[in-house]
C-alpha cells in the first residue's frame, strides 16, 4: 500500500471507531502528542484518548470529527502527514467553552511504520492557538510572544 492511502485509511479509521485506529499501530509502539505531552505504548490507553473522534452524535457536545489530509511527505517507511481537523458541533476545546463557534486546527504527525506497515512510532504537533483565537479566548500577540495576555506581558518585560 502506498504511503499516501495508508494515511488516507488512517484519518478515515478515526470516524469510525478506536479499535480500527489501534489495529494500525504495531503491537510495540509509540505515540506522542507534543502539545497534550502524552506519551502512550498501551494499546488501552490509545483506545481510550482515540474513543471520541468517532463520535456519531451531534447532540452530545464532543463534536463530528472531520479530518482532512493536506499533504503527505515520505515512503513505506515514514512520513509526514499534514492534516487539517474541524470538530463540528463541539462544545469545549481544550476545556474551554466554545460558545457554539466553529473551529479547526492544523497539526503534522510524523509516522515510522514497522516492516508490515504498521504504525511503531507516531509523534504528532499541532496548533492550538488558532482554535483558542476562534472560540473567543482573548489571546494577544506582544513583542512576538502569542499567548494569554499576562503571559505574554510577562515575555515582554523579561
Amino acid at each position: 500500500m502506498s504511503s499516501y492511502r495508508f494515511a488516507v485509511l488512517w484519518l478515515k479509521a478515526f470516524r469510525e471507531s478506536a479499535e480500527k485506529v489501534c489495529a494500525l499501530y504495531a503491537d510495540d509502539f509509540l505515540f506522542e502528542d507534543l502539545i497534550l505531552d502524552q506519551s502512550i505504548t498501551d494499546k488501552a490507553e490509545l483506545h481510550r484518548v482515540f474513543a471520541p473522534y468517532a463520535n456519531a452524535d451531534r447532540t452530545n457536545g464532543i463534536g463530528i470529527n472531520c479530518f482532512r489530509i493536506d499533504e503527505y511527505i515520505g515512503d513505506s517507511r515514514s512520513g509526514i502527514i499534514r492534516w487539517t481537523w474541524e470538530p463540528d458541533g463541539a462544545a469545549a476545546f481544550l476545556g474551554v467553552p466554545t460558545g457554539g463557534k466553529p473551529f479547526s486546527t492544523s497539526g503534522q504527525t510524523f509516522h515510522v511504520y514497522d516492516p508490515d506497515g504498521r504504525i511503531r512510532r507516531e509523534s504528532t504537533y499541532w496548533d492550538a492557538v488558532a482554535p483558542l483565537a476562534a472560540i473567543g479566548l482573548p489571546l494577544s500577540v506582544h513583542g512576538g510572544v502569542a499567548g494569554p495576555p499576562a503571559l505574554a506581558a510577562a515575555a515582554s518585560s523579561g
